[in-house]
């Protein structure tokens, strides 16, 4: 008997360089924008563009943010502030005048009235609400009058200046001398002390997704802001989880007259999967259904991978026809029927049957879409029914974000006979149950007490029959029998 055991896939992906998507940038974010509970449709995923501003911006979902035109102050620009307002009027009497310490004028006053007001700037004390405090007041000699100031002068701040009122104060002198005759000043300096900056007008930008979220100038110069956290995919790679495509090797012991001294396996097939729509098939889906390309009238002669590697060989083949066609100058719809022809020939070298038609859109969507090779070959499998499907799985997640790549797994058999066969006879066994789970499928071959013991009776072979007309009931019949028979028969 044979001596199967788990060695290394025959093929192993040697065009998966073609199907890696090209970041322009190492950051990169998703949402799942239609709630399908995957990140793989066309514009759930997006490249972070490094801000000049600072940071990383996700375009997924990204709006515009609200702005506003306010004050800012430079920090530490902050220093401390004297000035006094001086006024004096010939006496006797009272006065009283009010002044705009922004306009640096009196904005009421009696008349011949002679006095200073500076001049403030309003933004640079009260952006941030510097107090004015009253700090002293004293006798002011007006350069204007040849008269000296009274003594007896009372100096009252009937309104101090402040951020609240516009910087606007009232003062006033009383005369206290008694006199009904001039010839004196009624006058008065009153000094205040705050605080002033440096200070601008500038824009202040606010996201509408709330407060939590910043904005940043996007590649157009407009400031956006994102719900979506960038993940840098150097620091924090993409976590990848492909199922073992390894699968039983026809290599193990024999008797010298040929017999297996192992663990004979029957009808063994091998974990295949390929990729949904996502970030490693630029989006498209590469699960398709590619048509019926390969028909089953043999049941499963020769070795468990006997198919998978005529249909790398095929597709090998096929690429390199239309790359030389292409290179030759021919269009490249003559390159697609060139390399289709050519690798519907070696199907037919290795005895396969097969439609050409089907065949041809296989190759050409080998080597014109961003499918790998593995999930080329699980569809034309697949399509042409020498597949079982097992479920999806997550192959590819980014941290913060999710899956962003999800897969189908399947166990795929060199016939439609054989997947029939473990399809409907497992269920009929309590030592082998179903395929396993999507992230680990079970495809391995029946044993020959498992094998001997499945009901024949019980299994509909209405599918497979379809492939051998125009055969009579019987010679269908007869082909599965003759099938299953040859294929126990040169296992021994």
């Amino acid at each position: 008997m044979h001596n199967w055991r788990k060695g290394s896939a025959v093929i192993l992906g040697l065009f998966l360089a073609t199907v890696q998507p090209s970041w322009a940038a190492n950051w990169a974010c998703g949402q799942d924008i239609n709630g399908d509970g995957e990140i793989s449709a066309w514009g759930e995923t997006g490249t972070c563009f490094e801000s000049p501003t600072g940071g990383q911006l996700c375009p997924v979902s990204a709006v515009s943010c609200t702005s506003n035109q306010v004050m800012a102050c430079e920090p530490g620009s902050a220093m401390p502030l004297n000035f006094s307002v001086n006024f004096s009027r010939l006496g006797p009497g009272n006065t009283e005048v009010s002044f705009d310490l922004v306009a640096g004028t009196f904005s009421t006053a009696q008349s011949g009235v002679a006095g200073s007001v500076p001049t403030l700037d309003y933004d640079a004390i009260c952006t941030n609400g510097h107090p004015v405090a009253f700090s002293l007041a004293q006798i002011w000699d007006a350069p204007s009058f040849t008269q000296s100031p009274s003594t007896n002068v009372n100096r009252v701040v009937v309104q101090a200046p402040s951020c609240s009122n516009n910087l606007q104060g009232i003062v006033r002198l009383e005369d206290n001398s008694g006199l009904v005759v001039g010839g004196y000043q009624v006058s008065g300096s009153f000094e205040f002390a705050t605080t002033q900056e440096t200070c601008s007008l500038t824009t202040e930008y606010g996201c509408p997704l709330g407060g939590g979220y910043s904005c940043m100038e996007n590649s157009s110069g407009t400031q956006q802001c994102s719900p979506n956290t960038c993940v840098d995919l150097d620091s924090q790679p993409p976590v990848t989880e492909d199922i073992n495509t390894d699968m039983f090797q026809d290599d193990g012991a024999r008797a010298s007259d040929g017999t297996c001294l192992g663990q004979m396996l029957i009808f063994s097939g091998r974990s295949m999967r390929c990729d949904k729509a996502g970030v490693s098939t630029a989006f498209q889906n590469c699960c398709k259904n590619t048509g019926k390309v390969l028909a089953d009238d043999t049941g499963d002669s020769g070795s468990p991978t006997q198919a998978i590697t005529q249909l790398f060989d095929a597709l090998t083949q096929g690429k390199s026809e239309y790359e030389a066609a292409l290179a030759a100058g021919a269009p490249t719809l003559v390159a697609s029927n060139l390399a289709a022809n050519k690798a519907t020939d070696v199907m037919g070298d290795y005895g396969a049957v097969m439609n050409p038609v089907a065949m041809a859109g296989a190759v050409v969507d080998y080597f014109t879409q961003s499918c790998d090779q593995t999930s080329t070959e699980t569809g034309v499998l697949n399509g042409s029914g020498f597949c079982y499907e097992i479920g999806e799985y997550c192959r590819e997640k980014w941290e913060f974000v999710g899956c962003v790549q999800k897969s189908k797994s399947y166990c795929c058999f060199n016939s439609k006979m054989a997947r029939i066969i473990h399809q409907q006879g497992r269920s009929q066994l309590n030592t082998i149950g179903g395929f396993g789970s999507p992230e680990n499928p079970d495809c391995r071959g029946l044993t020959p007490e498992e094998f001997q013991s499945i009901d024949f009776s019980k299994i509909d072979f209405s599918e497979y029959y379809g492939d051998l007309v125009p055969d009579t009931q019987a010679q269908m019949t007869d082909k599965v029998n003759d099938g299953i028979t040859d294929f126990f028969n040169s296992a021994q």
